[in-house]
């Protein structure tokens, strides 16, 4: 288990792709486990445990959908268990080291307390790291560019954003 770990930060630090990762149901059920909890903390933060849910049901269906429909347009669903695993598995991690700022963030907004400069750049950091490891992974799922991987990347941060807008907060305004 700790060399998989290891894997998936090598994976974070772009030194490893989603090709070095067995191509297994059970590690993918794992890390998909791992992401939901991650992304269900993380929405916490900021609004109710049923909406958290929603949001964590929409993200893995969406990351999910949108990996398989950009392999199947390249005809390339055989990695497909390797990229979610891949995805879903870095993200965790990211997601589990981001949310401790999130809430420092969310805290100093609350208290107007010192620190919340300093964790607004953490997060814009790590947004970019994160759009540079989806990058990365799918640079070499789709055997492209890093360019066209944080393009696509990118494109996939505009389309989760949308919906989750259109989704949870459209009636708010």
């Amino acid at each position: 288990m700790k060399l998989l770990l290891l894997r998936f930060i090598d994976i974070c630090l772009l030194r490893a792709g989603p090709q070095d990762l067995p191509a297994s149901t059970v590690l993918l059920t794992l890390t998909l486990i791992a992401y939901s909890t991650a992304g269900l903390l993380l929405s916490l933060v900021s609004t109710s445990l049923t909406n958290a849910l929603l949001l964590v049901v929409a993200d893995v269906l969406l990351l999910a959908g949108l990996a398989y429909l950009i392999l199947w347009i390249r005809l390339l669903t055989a990695r497909f268990l390797q990229t979610l695993t891949a995805l879903t598995g870095t993200g965790a991690i990211l997601e589990f080291s981001i949310w401790p700022v999130l809430y420092w963030q969310q805290l100093s907004v609350a208290t107007n307390g010192p620190g919340l400069l300093i964790a607004s750049l953490l997060l814009w950091v790590w947004l970019f790291w994160n759009i540079a490891v989806v990058g990365h992974i799918l640079r070499h799922t789709l055997s492209t560019t890093f360019f066209n991987g944080a393009l696509l990347s990118l494109l996939y941060m505009f389309i989760s954003i949308s919906v989750v807008r259109t989704l949870f907060y459209s009636s708010a305004s």
